[in-house]
Order: structure tokens, then sequence, then C-alpha cells
């Protein structure tokens, strides 16, 4: 929490000012006085299409809005540098920026020998302000259209277009975060796929393939070309960034996929795929040694994935994707087949530790602070979701009950509660902006809703799901519970409902994406994600908005989960892996006790 404070201390409206103000001009040169606590700098660097120097091409820095997501950027140089011979450019002491902003650069128009291209554009993430300042006499920035493809689509949560990239004070560690993701992906020195850190695996071939995409219409006249004709039909954009943008947000339609073809003549860069794909996400995967059987994930307020090894008995943290997935695995005394995982508001991690019959509650640097655990009331504990009063609710499967503990571990008066009864082997719950609980059930395929006073209000069934696995809330109080449909075959299914206890007309919801639903998590806009056996569905009520097979390709996933940059994440106990996709969702809040009651 203090890198966040610090953070929107930097971002809020005196960092508009200071960021404006710090932008001196003369002539298109930072003039001699400098605003104070400002560095002008000195940037080199080249503009390629594909393989093809791009001579011509207008050269811009910029730094992220801090008003919303997608607000203004604010441009830096006030006479943009131009790409000369070979493609190079240079910016010298022409711009200078304060040390609390993210900066990207942009190139647009040029000719990348095929004549002037005027729907030429592509960038490149740099990150913080501070770095540049530290080591512009030694940067080189390579723009091209791999680290455009990665810029985009780690941004394009935050993104309207290329003159648009922002987020407020709220998210703003997500977007810090996000543009550590895009130079995971592509070293913006060298204009290649970066060299991932041990156990991880990038989508190359991908990021290859959408490259050679967008290279297909840069290395042209222009939008007259066929090439550009064929891109901008499909995503309705003016312009390459653009059209990447749209694909990044609908990577699942055929109009995107079919966009393959597209890039197959003659491609400037190599391994690609081979087929056209199912979609265009871009999915980082993780398989370090000491993920063992990995089961429940957590988000905390820096973007640190906290996971729980259950046959390992440890949980493991993750840092955001711009550490480079450096793990730290937290062997804690008694832990025994962890499952459930979950966050405070002050950043302590809670444990359902389901074989040692406890719940654990650590600190956000690792240090266990519930002694042997907390054991009042608790049997089997699967689940566990934290309110903003600092209550924790813990789902215990064997006793058919749930357990409220305070945040000392002391459990409720009236825990543990069974609902008179209707409480079935419960498997999983969430928590609305009321404080109100659902609870998934087992046993029968029914939500149960309590209220944060831990009375019962009622429970509703579609009569068709069975064993249901996960639920989530969304922040209008819309809640999806996974699960499977009845007969002799099983069909992966969920219900649709809400957190006043009604459930929906069209539930159970089916779909040939949804196999072995384990978990579900929704995203800032109301979109639930579901981890199925081999993919990733999304949905908007009922209607799917990935395609029917789901997004990507994980492996028997057991949890899920939404982190503040948009990135969806897994846990994948079929091969101790845990999948990243990159800014396919709407950011929320982290960790999801900020967005809950009472």
């Amino acid at each position: 929490m203090k890198v966040l404070t610090r953070w929107m201390a930097a971002v809020g409206v005196s960092a508009v000012v200071s960021t404006i103000s710090g932008c001196a001009w003369n002539g298109g040169s930072a003039s001699s006085g400098t605003v104070a606590g400002t560095t002008s700098l000195s940037l080199t660097g080249k503009v390629f299409g594909g393989q093809q120097p791009v001579v011509g091409s207008t050269i811009q820095l910029y730094t992220v809005g801090v008003s919303g997501i997608g607000s203004a950027s604010t441009p830096l140089i006030a006479s943009p540098a131009v790409s000369g011979s070979g493609g190079s450019f240079s910016i010298t002491g022409s711009y200078s920026c304060t040390s609390a902003t993210q900066v990207y650069i942009t190139a647009t128009g040029g000719n990348a020998g095929a004549g002037p291209n005027g729907a030429l554009s592509m960038m490149a993430a740099l990150g913080s302000c501070a770095t540049l300042q530290a080591n512009a006499a030694t940067t080189f920035i390579n723009i091209n259209e791999l680290s455009t493809v990665a810029a985009v689509w780690a941004l394009a949560p935050f993104m309207t277009d290329y003159t648009h990239v922002g987020a407020s004070g709220a998210n703003a560690i997500g977007l810090v975060n996000a543009f550590g993701m895009a130079n995971s992906l592509v070293n913006t020195a060298t204009g290649a796929l970066a060299a991932p850190s041990s156990g991880v695996s990038l989508p190359g071939l991908k990021i290859n393939t959408l490259a050679n995409i967008l290279a297909a219409c840069i290395n042209t006249a222009g939008a007259g070309s066929s090439q550009c004709s064929t891109l901008f039909s499909a995503t309705g954009a003016t312009e390459t960034i653009g059209a990447g943008l749209a694909i990044a947000r609908s990577p699942g339609t055929t109009a995107m996929t079919s966009l393959y073809l597209l890039g197959t003549a003659s491609p400037p860069f190599a391994p690609t795929l081979t087929t056209q794909p199912n979609d265009f996400t871009l999915a980082v995967s993780y398989s370090g040694t000491e993920l063992q059987g990995p089961y429940g994930v957590a988000l905390d307020a820096s973007g640190n994935a906290w996971i729980t090894n259950q046959a390992g008995k440890s949980v493991v943290k993750l840092p955001a994707m711009s550490s480079g997935f450096a793990s730290t695995t937290y062997a804690v005394g008694g832990l025994a087949g962890p499952r459930g995982i979950s966050i405070d508001r002050s950043g302590n991690i809670w444990i359902a530790n389901t074989g040692g019959n406890d719940v654990v509650k650590l600190s956000s640097a690792g240090t266990a602070l519930s002694g042997a655990g907390f054991t009042n009331a608790i049997n089997s504990p699967v689940a566990i979701a934290n309110d903003s009063a600092g209550n924790v609710w813990v789902a215990n499967f064997n006793g058919s009950t749930i357990t409220e503990l305070n945040s000392s571990g002391a459990a409720s008066g009236v825990s543990p509660m069974s609902g008179s009864g209707a409480l079935s082997f419960p498997t999983s719950l969430a928590i609305d902006a009321a404080g109100r609980v659902a609870v998934a059930n087992g046993g029968t395929g029914a939500v149960c809703v309590f209220s944060n006073a831990a009375v019962l209000q009622q429970c509703s069934n579609d009569g068709m799901l069975f064993g249901a696995t996960g639920i989530a809330v969304s922040s209008a109080g819309n809640l999806a519970m996974a699960g499977s449909t009845t007969g002799a075959t099983l069909t992966g299914a969920f219900t649709l409902g809400t957190t006043a206890g009604t459930v929906n007309a069209e539930s159970p919801v089916t779909g040939s994406g949804l196999v072995l639903l384990m978990a579900v998590a929704y995203d800032g806009a109301g979109v639930a994600w579901f981890a199925s056996t081999s993919s990733v569905p999304a949905f908007k009520g009922a209607t799917a908005v990935s395609p029917a097979a789901g997004y990507g390709a994980v492996n028997q996933p057991q949890g899920i989960g939404i982190d503040g940059s948009g990135n969806v994440w897994t846990t994948n106990t079929g091969d101790n892996s845990i999948s990243v996709f990159v800014g396919i969702a709407t950011p929320i809040a982290v960790p999801l006790a900020m967005n809950v009651g009472p």
C-alpha cells in the first residue's frame, strides 16, 4: 500500500500541473529555464516497418493521462522529431518530464520503402520518466511492429487510441504494471522478443504473427493498398495502432482471426503460427518448480499474485510480470492442502487450510500472524473471503457450514452457520458491495445469500445446476455460479442471479467452451471469466464474449483472478503452471476486499 500511496500522490491533480509546466519550450527545444525537479533528456532510436527502415516518420513522446482510463496523454515535444536515413531519429534537449509519469513513444506516417504511408503508426512503451532520466545517455529505442503489439496488448485496458492512454489514482499501479508487462514481452532497445526469465514462456509465435499482420499494411503506400484495406475493413480503424487495439479488444472474433492470412505473405518476423488461431489473446505461462498443485489465486494492491500450493503445502507469491516472475515460496508451518486464499484491505493474506482444518493468516511480507492457525468453528475450509469491516468468511466443505471470523481470528457467536440445514457442501463464497455473502453449494447446486449480520436471506436454485464449484459477484450485485448440469453426461454450466437471492430465467447457461468449470471471476465491466478444463470462456450475462471454445489454452485450472492491469490469471493443476492473459479484461480494484461492504 505504501507504493500505491506514493504513486497516487504523484499522479493526482498536482501531477497534471507539474507535467504540463515541466515542458518548457523555446523553438522546439527545452528552454534554458527548465522547471525545477525535471530533467531534459536525449534519446536516440530507429523506426522499422518489418525489416525496412521508415524514413520521414513523426516521432512524439507522451506521458500518460491521469484523470481516468483512456484520459488524454500529454505530448512532450513541441516540434516532434522526424526519422531520417536508415530510420534513425534523435531527440536532444527538446523535452523534459516529471519522474512520476509513465512515458511512451509513437512513430506516425513515413515511408517504409513503398511510398509515403499516412496510415502507418507504431509505438513502444518505455516506462517511468525516472528510468529514462537515469539512463538517457545509453537508451536506444527500436520502434517496430513487435514493440507496437507488446504495448497495445498490455495497455489496451487503459487506451482508446495512441493519444489517449491513462488511468486515475485508483488504478495507477495497474497502469505501471501494464508498462512493465509490455517490456517483458518485447525489448524496446532491440525491437525483438524479450528474453524470458526462468520458467516463463512467452507467446512468441502469436506476437510475431500479429506483428506481421500490421507490417502487411505498414510496408505499403497507405490506406489505398489492398493490405491496409483488408486490415481496416476488419478492424474499423484508419491507422495501424488503432487496428492493433481493435484486435486486442476482440481477439476471438472471426473477423480478427481471419487476419492471420494477411500476415502470411513474406512475413518479416519468424517463427509464426502455422494455422489460423482460435483467438489472438496473448498468454504468458509460468511453470516454476515451486508450483505443486497450484489452486487458489488472490491479487494484492501491487499486482502480486498469491497462490496456494495444495500439493506443496505452501503459498507462492508471484510479483507482477514487470518483475519477471521472481517468485517467493512461503512454507508456513502447519499448511496442509491449502486451497482458498484472499487478501484483506490491510494487505494481510488469509488461507483456507483445508487439510489442517484451520485458517492461516500471513502478513503482506509472508510472516505467519495466526500462530498454529485459527480453528474456531472450522471444518475442511475450502474457500475464504474478506469484507470491508475486516471480517473473514469461510466455507466449510465437510461441515456444510460457513464461519465468520473477526480480524483477530475469533469466530462470531453464531458460527458455524448452516442456514438451518440449507447449506450443503459449500465450495465457494463471494461478498457484494453491501457486505452480503453469496455461497455456492456443491451438494445442491443452490446459491444461498446471507446478510453481513449472518442472517440467511434466501436460497435459490435453477433446478439443473449440479456440483457448484465457484461463485463471483460483480460490482452491480450480479452473481455467476459455476458448476455442471445433471444427467447421463455432465456438461459445464453456470447459474446467473443477484445477491438479492434471485436466479435469472436464462439459467443454467451452457456452451461448448464450458467444460468442467472450477472457478469464476468478474472484471470491472461485469464480464464473468471462467476457469474451464482447457480454456477461459467469458460471458456478459448469458452472452458469450469469447469464441465458442473459450480463450487461449490452459490445463485443468482450479482458480482464476483478475488484476488491476486487466490481466486474467489461472492456476493450472494439470501441468503445475500459471497462465496470465495479457490485458484482456477490464481492470478491477485489488484486492477484492476493496470492492465490498458493509
